[in-house]
This record gives structure tokens, C-alpha cells and sequence, in this order.
């Protein structure tokens, strides 16, 4: 029973490690193993997201919030939710001064109750 348990646990394992790596993720049509960002611009992005939430955190009005930042190719996606247009429009403009951002795709909705 002990070396079943064992092996099973290594078949899940090594599938998994597949799906990771993008062999069978790709046949099923899974976003997995489907990157198509270079090393550096996975870097590039990653520095980008880095900088604009150490922004957002050092910013007395968008500190409180909890705005989610994504950076891909270039392309910033704000998600959450502010109090205000006002905290939604200064957290673009944040985002979009920042150095490698190309585009912002802004997806903050605003709490209007």
C-alpha cells in the first residue's frame, strides 16, 4: 500500500511538471506552457509591476487601496476598486509616468455607493 501511495504521488508529480513545462498543457488548449515573453521582457515587465505598486504604496491616497497591477509586453492592467474617480484617474496617471509602460488598460471600477 506505502509504495502505491508512492507512486502515485510520483505520476501526479511528473504530471504536473508536464503541464508546468507546456507539453500537455498545449494539447488541451490551456493557457499553460503558452509564454511567449522572452526572459528579459518577462524582467521588463515584472520591474514595471514593481515599480508601480511601490508607487501606489508611497501614495497617501492609493495606499488603502488594493489595486491589482499586471505588466505585459508593455501593457499595464489596473483591477480593483477605488473610492473615487478622482483615486482611479491619479492611479492611470501613475502607472502611465512610469519608464517601459506603453499603454494602460485601466479596469479600476469605482465604489459609487
Amino acid at each position: 500500500m506505502k509504495m502505491f501511495v508512492i507512486l502515485v504521488i510520483l505520476l501526479l508529480i511528473g504530471a504536473c511538471t508536464s503541464m508546468l513545462m507546456g507539453s500537455s498543457g498545449k494539447s488541451a488548449g490551456s493557457a499553460i506552457g503558452q509564454e511567449q515573453r522572452s526572459g528579459a521582457q518577462i524582467s521588463a515587465d515584472d520591474v514595471i509591476s514593481t515599480a508601480i505598486r511601490s508607487k501606489f504604496a508611497a501614495d497617501n491616497e492609493l495606499n488603502l487601496l488594493q489595486l491589482r497591477v499586471e505588466s505585459r509586453r508593455g501593457t499595464v492592467t489596473l483591477r480593483g476598486t477605488a473610492q473615487n474617480f478622482s483615486q482611479r484617474d491619479r492611479a492611470v496617471r501613475i502607472a502611465t509616468d512610469i519608464d517601459g509602460v506603453m499603454r494602460v488598460d485601466n479596469q479600476i471600477s469605482v465604489n459609487t455607493n
